[in-house]
């Protein structure tokens, strides 16, 4: 499964025209998409129908029942044993265009963890020039997603449209932390800072998040209790902070 060449703006389109006809045909969807001139500000796509239609398939987001197209539905999530990710319903029903965009872009990393390593690396070392990513991981592989020029291009696009890393002068820098990221360091600090008891106190935790990354003590407060909400940590006496296991191998955030 790759990484294909479909910008955010364009996967949230065919999501939403999906979503206003219930059900299309490949056809019409392919044929749709090619003629939506503008989807977000001054963008354009007409090309690449296929590729956006893959991509959506892949990121569970839409699905082929028979001989069109239609939302995947919560109900298809329940009892997989995988969170931080949305169905296309959820997409849809999510509002406003930044909320789909961030759903989106979670079930995209969810296939693509790689999008995990690059958005990191930029955090913990930018600003960072394209090529300078492109030297640290082309040939590389994360949870068996392997990396090359193409994919690395793609990937910063991605992350470039859903604001998560944001182009200066001098390179990229950190933009809008996603969960999916957040759940991912998360993991790695926890895991380095954990002791014989099993559990990991949260100022340590934010201490540890805001020296090496930054992180605002607010986007700290409030990703912690989405993955309380997930089931992947879970909060004692004391400010103890523990991980569940199996919540951590649903999220696809480690290897």
């Amino acid at each position: 499964m790759t990484l294909q060449y479909a910008r955010l703006f364009q996967l949230r389109a065919g999501i939403q025209l999906i979503g206003e006809s219930d059900s299309m045909s490949k056809e019409e969807l392919t044929e749709a998409l090619r003629q939506r001139k503008t989807i977000d500000a001054d963008e354009t796509a007409t090309e690449g129908a296929d590729d956006i239609i893959e991509q959506l398939c892949d990121a569970n987001l839409i699905k082929n029942s028979g001989e069109s197209y239609r939302l995947t539905s919560e109900e298809e999530f329940k009892d997989k044993g995988v969170v931080l990710t949305y169905s296309g319903e959820e997409v849809v029903g999510a509002g406003d265009q930044r909320a789909q965009a961030d759903r989106i872009l979670a079930n995209i990393m969810y296939q693509h963890p790689m999008l995990l390593v690059l958005s990191k690396f930029i955090y913990r070392k930018g600003p960072i020039k394209d090529y300078e990513v492109m030297r640290e991981f082309d040939g590389e592989a994360f949870i068996g997603d392997k990396m090359n020029q193409f994919t690395i291009d793609m990937g910063l696009d991605l992350l470039e449209d859903a604001d998560v890393i944001e182009p200066a002068d001098s390179g990229y820098i950190q933009g809008k932390w996603p969960v999916r990221l957040f759940a991912h360091i998360i993991y790695e600090e926890y895991s380095d800072l954990i002791g014989d008891g099993g559990s990991v106190r949260e100022p340590d935790l934010f201490e540890r998040l805001e020296t090496l990354y930054g992180i605002p003590r607010s986007t700290f407060d409030n990703y912690i209790k989405r993955l309380h909400t997930a089931g992947i940590v879970s909060e004692g006496s004391y400010k103890q902070l523990t991980l569940n296991e199996d919540a951590v191998e649903g999220a696809k955030i480690n290897e």
